[in-house]
């Protein structure tokens, strides 16, 4: 194994192992991958470069298949290089590779930017904000609304199993923002009195968002209070429901049980598919989108299909029995 090979394989690691960072951090991890790789690789055929990036690009995908952000920035990348492998060198297509990681991580930064400036007017003073999980997209608009003089309170779930919501709290409170931190079957006790309900989210797809295991029962919680629900994501989160793998993973069943009971099986799913219809608006760098838009947007994508391809046999084989 070249040490680009074992350098990348790492990074891939890392992020599988990786079940804290919100998806727009690890899409730039695997942004980072791959420049690395172009960095390393560009003595190959154009033909060796572009299968060694799409080996690379499907074991990203595969590491953290919820998020849809990872999806994307593999597959504009890899389009890229397709489209061009037969008129560029391998020098031209490492440097192209390096530049589409570069812009990528630039735009995901700019994003997050844009989102806080537009979700933060949803904020007034006096305001009570729920918010479940941990969302760069969600910290950035809370931030951004304090920063703005804004005076409001924001109640935290703390997010089970992982407890991501206790790291926001932190956060949040750092930033000098009042937050009550609550266990998230409160959820329902504390919900009735907020004004706004703010999410974040890994993927969208045409009907429905993925999110962490509870977004579900606050959309629900949403309809039943008359409180308006809000998700907040970049752009490059949408992604087809075709395209998506299944956001069920399942998680280490100590985190909920560490001993063996007779009978008794754990299961720990991370994730879950929530209806956009809970949702008011999506809250993106692109601006405020009712869920009926979200199809067009989805739309404009164009896939790599030998990604596509590579990920389905990947999924196939490691389903098979043996």
């Amino acid at each position: 194994m070249i040490r680009s090979e074992q350098s990348c394989h790492q990074a891939v690691e890392d992020i599988r192992k990786d079940n804290v960072s919100g998806a727009s951090e690890i899409s730039r991890k695997a942004a980072s991958a791959f420049a690395l790789f172009a960095a390393e690789s560009h003595n190959r055929s154009a033909s060796e470069f572009f299968g060694g990036l799409l080996r690379l690009g499907a074991d990203l995908v595969l590491a953290q298949p919820h998020m849809a952000s990872v999806f994307n920035l593999v597959n504009s990348v890899l389009y890229s290089i397709e489209q061009s492998q037969q008129l560029c060198t391998p020098q031209e297509l490492a440097e192209l590779t390096k530049q589409k990681a570069e812009e990528f991580t630039a735009g995901s930064l700019s994003a997050v930017q844009l989102i806080a400036e537009r979700g933060e007017t949803l904020i007034q003073d006096g305001c009570k904000v729920l918010t479940f999980s941990a969302s760069g997209s969600i910290l950035a608009i809370l931030k951004k609304a304090k920063e703005n003089g804004k005076s409001f309170q924001v109640v935290v779930c703390e997010s089970r199993p992982m407890l991501e919501g206790r790291l926001l709290a932190r956060f949040l409170g750092n930033a000098r923002i009042p937050v009550t931190l609550i266990a998230d079957a409160a959820v329902g006790l504390f919900g009735k009195g907020m004004d706004l309900y703010l999410v974040g989210a890994d993927s969208v797809s045409e009907e429905a968002f993925v999110n962490k295991i509870g977004t579900f029962s606050l959309g629900l919680l949403s309809r039943e209070f008359g409180v308006p629900l809000f998700v907040a994501c970049e752009r490059s989160k949408f992604i087809a429901s075709d395209w998506r793998i299944s956001p069920l993973v399942d998680g280490n069943p100590e985190e909920l049980l560490d001993d063996e009971l007779l009978n008794v099986r754990v299961n720990n799913p991370y994730f879950e598919e929530v209806p956009l219809a809970f949702c008011r608006q999506v809250i993106t760098n692109e601006g405020f989108l009712p869920p009926s838009e979200i199809p067009h947007y989805i739309r404009k994508t164009r896939l790599c299909r030998r990604l596509m391809d590579l990920i389905r046999k990947s999924v196939l084989d490691l389903s098979s029995p043996g």
